[in-house]
């Protein structure tokens, strides 16, 4: 048996690894918190935000005319569809005159495109219609053909105007058009498609799913609205976008002037990749015109 004087006494832990063990717990903890955060709470803190954008000649008659827009529903769980439920209730609450879907209504799967659809149905009851775009995950990769017909088929029969390469005159505000393009990231844009009948001297909002198509869209167009970068959806306080995606990058948020026209970014509703958000609320945008 050994003598106690044999046995090594216990050395006392250091205040320097104190210290440290202290800092390692309240990071851990920290961090824990931060992740639940970004993936419970956030994604579902919807901020309506609105914004006054005035616009070389627009009618003096439109003068206040309200424009919801919602993007990148991603609808792929029914907690994303239960998100997209409160957006349009929500935007629905700011009376809008008209409304602009600009794509990613689903995700990865053609699964939740009916629950999906029965989510924004009821925004169709504003005043001048809701006409929508595409975005690449409508498409559901360069291979999968038939989801691009889906999702429209299923926009259309429930009293949305898809807008497919294609232009309108704005509901009750002549002289104003619609054009909307196809995906970028797919590369089925056709602006000349989608302009041929419009006249040279119309006001041209544009609705493309991706901003930094801005980049090459030739000079005439008054107003960009477009969704995909999801404001970057992860986001360190006070800095820009971390990562945002590609035709995504140049105009992540915001309102904010390109070369030719302005261009309207939302940050869009729903997720992809890590489901998390972080300084990056889901966003509800309406924007009122006026003259400039």
């Amino acid at each position: 048996m050994p003598k106690p004087s044999d046995i090594p006494a216990h050395k006392p832990v250091s205040p320097a690894r104190r210290r440290f063990l202290r800092t390692a717990v309240v990071g851990a903890l920290a961090l824990g918190g931060t992740a639940l955060y970004a993936g419970e709470a956030e994604p579902g803190h919807l901020e309506v935000v609105e914004k006054d954008v005035k616009l070389l000649g627009w009618p003096v008659s439109a003068a206040g005319l309200k424009i919801g827009q919602l993007s990148d529903l991603h609808c792929q769980s029914e907690r994303s569809v239960v998100r997209a439920k409160r957006a349009v209730a929500l935007l629905l609450e700011q009376k809008p005159d008209i409304v602009f879907l600009t794509g990613d209504f689903v995700s990865s799967s053609s699964h939740y495109v009916p629950a999906c659809m029965e989510a924004i149905a009821p925004i169709t009851s504003v005043p001048r219609g809701v006409f929508a775009v595409l975005g690449n995950h409508d498409w559901g990769g360069r291979h999968s053909g038939q989801r691009p017909a889906y999702v429209t088929r299923e926009l259309e029969r429930i009293g949305i105007s898809v807008l497919r390469n294609r232009s309108v005159e704005m509901p009750g505000t002549p002289g104003v058009w619609l054009v909307g393009l196809d995906t970028c990231s797919m590369a089925a844009q056709d602006p000349e498609t989608a302009l041929w009948h419009v006249p040279e001297k119309a006001i041209k909002l544009l609705l493309v799913h991706e901003p930094d198509f801005a980049d090459e869209a030739l000079p005439g167009f008054a107003l960009q609205f477009s969704g995909h970068s999801h404001g970057g959806q992860i986001r360190l306080p006070g800095l820009p976008p971390l990562h945002c995606p590609s035709y995504g990058q140049h105009y992540p948020e915001g309102l904010q002037q390109a070369t030719h026209h302005l261009v309207y970014t939302t940050r869009g509703i729903g997720m992809i990749g890590p489901q998390m958000r972080f300084c990056c609320p889901p966003e509800v945008t309406v924007l009122t015109l006026y003259p400039a």
